[in-house]
C-alpha cells in the first residue's frame, strides 16, 4: 500500500535526505523522530549544519 501526505495536512511532508540519516544514532537511519505525536526532522542529522538545502 502507498501512503503519501494528507491532502488536507496543514504542512507539507518533510523531505528527508537519507545519506545523511544513514549511521545516524538519534533516528535510527530514519531521518525523522515522533516528538509530542508530530513527526518532525531529525535535529541531529537533518539540520542546517548539516548541509541541508
Amino acid at each position: 500500500m502507498t501512503h503519501g501526505a494528507h491532502p488536507n495536512a496543514p504542512v507539507p511532508a518533510h523531505r528527508v535526505n537519507i545519506t545523511l540519516a544513514r549511521d545516524c544514532d538519534e533516528c535510527h537511519g530514519w531521518g525523522s523522530v515522533v516528538k509530542d505525536g508530530r513527526c518532525e526532522l531529525c535535529t541531529a542529522c537533518q539540520g542546517p549544519s548539516r548541509g541541508r538545502a
